[in-house]
């Protein structure tokens, strides 16, 4: 049975790029190719089939690359920050119009298990950190491990029942499985998160 103490990150699972991961990502070629191929991967993994809505894909991805552009510091100080907070961003705008739909249960999955649970929001969070941890150990040398949150089923309940209302509540569940303590009130905002560190 699939455990998702067993999943880990797959950043061998995205796409070989000869740019720099945080260049390839921005591109909506490179972006498409590494959700179809990591949806395919997870879905072997979970026993399921997902099948992918690329226009809302490629929609959710416009969406994101501006809200990146919009929220960018100018201080780079706080780069290392941004980059954490861009993968929360796009798990926001993944589950605000989810682009992917399970063909049936994640037969390998535990039945207790979020990847059981809710397959589509398990492949769209683990695809986030995936990224992320790929470009962090690309850019800073820096390896990411995940709180013990992801295995609480309580927390995924909490998860898709309130970005169902409110998509931004995504960004705060990204947050929370990379160790962090999410402003709740503007999670997806990245200057009310570094003022919440600050104080």
């Amino acid at each position: 049975m699939y455990r998702m103490s067993d999943s880990g990150l797959h950043p061998d699972a995205l796409p070989e790029t000869n740019e720099p991961l945080r260049i390839a990502v921005r591109r909506l070629r490179w972006f498409k190719s590494a959700f179809l191929r990591f949806a395919e991967s997870t879905g072997a993994d979970l026993g399921c089939t997902f099948a992918v809505d690329e226009a809302r894909l490629a929609a959710a991805f416009l969406r994101w690359l501006k809200a990146i552009e919009l929220q960018k510091p100018a201080n780079k100080e706080e780069r290392r920050d941004f980059f954490e907070f861009a993968a929360a961003l796009m798990l926001r705008e993944l589950t605000a119009d989810m682009p992917i739909r399970a063909s049936g249960p994640a037969r390998h999955a535990d039945a207790g298990s979020a990847a059981a649970f809710w397959p589509e929001g398990y492949c769209c969070t683990m695809f986030c950190l995936s990224v992320h941890s790929a470009a962090m150990a690309q850019e800073f040398q820096a390896v990411t491990e995940l709180d013990p949150a992801i295995d609480d089923l309580r927390h995924w309940w909490s998860f898709r029942e309130n970005a169902l209302k409110d998509a931004s509540f995504s960004s705060g569940f990204l947050q929370l499985l990379l160790g962090h303590q999410p402003n709740w009130k503007m999670p997806d905002v990245f200057r009310a998160r570094i003022q919440d560190e600050l104080a």
